[in-house]
């Protein structure tokens, strides 16, 4: 029922605080695709799953080198978290992860997370991607 509790807040929340996205920058040859996969403490479930939001949110609207940052919880476990991450250059993941809203999340979260896997991926059709919300497909 905690669960439920949060998923219904989660999705108020969103929907009350959406805003259009800043202007993206387009990605970079050292751009960076990544899976973050995030087992939470159960105990913590539904403190963290806000922080995780908020940060998305955040960085999604501020930061032009986040071209991608979408949260799921598995529908098996929910303590498992994945982070889908797009970040344009390598300058922009450095800069995001020295962002306010980052560490606010980071030192936030560090006592809610039982482990964490950073899973840098190769995309399969490197002309296709995502900017400002829009999949494009270069050919």
């Amino acid at each position: 029922m905690r669960f439920l509790t949060s998923i219904i807040a989660i999705i108020i929340l969103l929907t009350a605080n959406a805003q259009t996205l800043c202007e993206k920058l387009p990605m970079a040859e050292d751009g960076i695709l990544r899976y973050s996969v995030i087992e939470i403490i159960p105990d913590y479930l539904d403190e963290y799953l806000p922080f995780a939001l908020e940060v998305g949110e955040i960085s999604m609207k501020t930061e032009p080198g986040v071209l991608a940052m979408y949260p799921t919880v598995s529908k098996e476990d929910s303590c498992k978290v994945t982070i889908l991450e797009i970040y344009s250059s390598q300058d922009a993941y450095k800069s995001h992860i020295s962002s306010p809203h980052f560490q606010k999340y980071k030192q936030g979260t560090l006592h809610m997370v039982k482990s964490l896997q950073l899973l840098d991926q190769n995309p399969l059709n490197p002309n296709m991607y995502i900017n400002s919300g829009i999949i494009h497909n270069e050919k």
